[in-house]
């Protein structure tokens, strides 16, 4: 049988993975619903970036009769690492353009109250990947008998049913791959019941930073392809250029050279950029600590049955900004006292109540992105019940796993 001190290290290494919860964001959301939480290693978020749509009508030679600014709303799930030469897909994906009332306002005159939509390029990049973008619209999307109000927004979306997937792309062999929106083709003919047809054509570009997410590249090569399945993706329509997320990050933690693997997901409302002389906070947001079966099944063996805690550091690393670092459990966070079930995955939501808070980050005189990234964390924790504490910590992961890589506009 285990030692006594043996059972309480492990039961450390897993308390101590808690702290990574501890990411602080500004908000007023409630604790991540535990639902909602993607498998350990995945990324899942909905974007919504501004984008300009030159809007021309081709049966008068493609004359360009205005600039449409609004948004495209992207959505999927993706890994949170990437091995060298990884294959690996966006998956579960959807898109939609909504174009505004300047547009339904063209068909007030005529009597038109429906629309047949073709969307011939969605592209979807990935900067620094094999290839670097996708269409994907190939082939194209025809959309029949939209109805049109005169005055009211037109949403146009991808796909029809279900969801797409956007690769094979091949990751490089170190570095950061960033998955970007590039641009978007869609011809609207607007129609009313006495035959009358109006062709439009939307030509959309992005008007401030494209990046939808940035993945780091490293570990062993020859890791198998990544296309995940099955991810929640219950996400609200984003404020304009930002996202909402949650990345649950693979932790590799070690106490007395004894390892367990845990996941920490964090999960927010992020900005998608970052003004020169400005600064960036996170909002609305919360996060979880996964705990496998494997993991919990090697708790149980050393005699582990409940675990709770308090966190002293949380870093976050920056770069290209400041603070360098900050550690955002410096007042501590408490980890509520949870009871392990042999062959059952363990999700707890932290905190229990309220939200977290990080920020406000400045980019650094020159720089051309803020990059912030998960680093290392610490706790002092109970188990058992004991009123004994025991120090517990878990390096940065290895690659990274970025929250977000703003650009400075």
């Amino acid at each position: 049988m285990p030692s006594t001190r043996w059972r309480r290290r492990l039961a450390a290494l897993a308390t101590g993975a808690a702290t990574l919860l501890t990411l602080a964001l500004t908000g007023t959301a409630n604790a991540l619903p535990v639902q909602d939480v993607p498998d350990i290693g995945v990324d899942t978020g909905r974007f919504s970036l501004p984008i300009n749509c030159a809007i021309s009508l081709p049966d008068f030679g493609g004359i360009k009769v205005l600039d449409l600014g609004t948004t495209v709303d992207v959505q999927g799930a993706v890994a949170a690492q990437l091995g060298p030469g990884q294959e690996f897909w966006l998956t579960q994906g959807s898109g939609s353009i909504t174009f505004p009332e300047a547009l339904t306002a063209l068909a007030g005159f005529a009597g038109i109250d429906k629309a047949d939509a073709t969307i011939s390029a969605l592209n979807i990049g990935a900067q620094n990947a094999t290839p670097a973008q996708i269409n994907v619209a190939d082939p194209p999307a025809v959309i029949k008998d939209i109805p049109i109000q005169a005055g009211r927004p037109l949403k146009v979306g991808l796909p029809l049913e279900g969801t797409f997937d956007v690769g094979p792309f091949t990751a490089p062999g170190s570095g950061v791959v960033t998955l970007q929106f590039v641009d978007a083709v869609a011809r609207v003919a607007l129609k009313s019941a006495a035959g009358f047809t109006l062709n439009v054509e939307a030509n959309c570009t992005p008007t401030a930073g494209n990046a939808l997410l940035s993945i780091a590249v490293g570990g062993p090569a020859g890791q198998p392809p990544s296309k995940i399945t099955g991810a929640p993706l219950n996400y609200p329509v984003p404020p304009a250029e930002s996202l909402i997320g949650i990345i649950n990050a693979p932790y590799h933690c070690t106490l007395g050279g004894q390892p367990l693997d845990v996941g920490i997901a964090v999960g927010g409302t992020i900005p998608l950029s970052v003004k020169a002389g400005g600064s960036l906070s996170f909002t609305n947001a919360s996060g979880a600590l996964t705990i496998p079966p494997a993991t919990v099944n090697a708790l149980l063996d050393a005699g582990v049955q409940t675990v709770s805690g308090r966190v002293t550091t949380q870093n976050l690393v920056v770069e290209g900004g400041t603070p360098a670092v900050q550690n955002v459990a410096a007042a501590g966070i408490d980890i509520p006292q949870t009871t392990l079930v042999r062959n059952q995955k363990i999700v707890i939501s932290l905190p229990q109540q309220g939200t977290l808070t990080a920020g406000p980050f400045t980019p650094s005189p020159g720089a051309e992105s803020v990059r912030i990234s998960l680093g290392d964390a610490a706790a002092d924790f109970r188990i058992n019940g004991s009123t004994q504490t025991i120090r517990a910590t878990c390096a940065t992961p290895s690659p990274q796993v970025i929250l977000v890589d703003n650009p400075v506009t």
